[in-house]
């Protein structure tokens, strides 16, 4: 039996509309009642809710070439002199979580998305990985996950990537037609 969609259904939901990737949605969320304080002591007192559990996600916005489906938080370049100091932020940033957190994390998941994050070469994501895990516990049931582009992920990068500990990709296949 072949069902179809009907068109009053495909037209009423034809509009433009956010992604929906949290609740509540960002314009829901109080800011009133945060500050610097108040945000810090939120991170400690879940940080031991959870037995000092983490799960992180790192996006990773390079992108060489815009692929027509993708709707990410993106940045089109050829230029890969931006990975470094891009992977130094991430590093600082992490080190405020550190300060913050009273006791050593288990790291749980890692989940490296985009962009496209085989852009940023295999050293370039062992320093990312290595500066995260060298300061935390990793858990021995963990997750690391990473998307990757079949154009750009190298054997080099799966190398690097399983040396890590990481033991999921993910490859968007959008179309099997090679001619499309």
């Amino acid at each position: 039996m072949t069902r179809t969609i009907p068109q009053t259904l495909l037209e009423k939901y034809d509009v433009p509309a956010p992604r929906y990737t949290s609740y509540p949605t960002v314009p829901y969320w109080d800011f009133s009642t945060i500050n610097e304080n108040s945000w810090k002591e939120q991170v400690a007192k879940i940080f031991l809710e959870e037995q000092r559990e983490l799960s992180l996600y790192m996006h990773l916005p390079y992108c060489e070439s815009l692929c027509t489906f993708c709707a990410c938080n993106k940045r089109i370049t050829k230029n890969h002199a931006v990975e470094e100091p891009y992977i130094q932020t991430l590093l600082k940033e992490w080190q405020l979580y550190l300060d913050i957190l009273p006791g050593k994390p288990v790291i749980r998941e890692i989940h490296l998305g985009g962009g496209t994050p085989t852009f940023f070469s295999p050293a370039n994501l062992r320093k990312l990985i290595q500066g995260i895990t060298s300061s935390s516990i990793i858990a021995t049931d963990h997750a690391f996950s990473i998307e990757a582009h079949p154009g750009n992920t190298t054997e080099a990068h799966l190398q690097a990537l399983s040396g890590a500990g990481f033991n999921r990709i993910s490859v968007g296949v959008q179309d099997f037609d090679p001619v499309a």
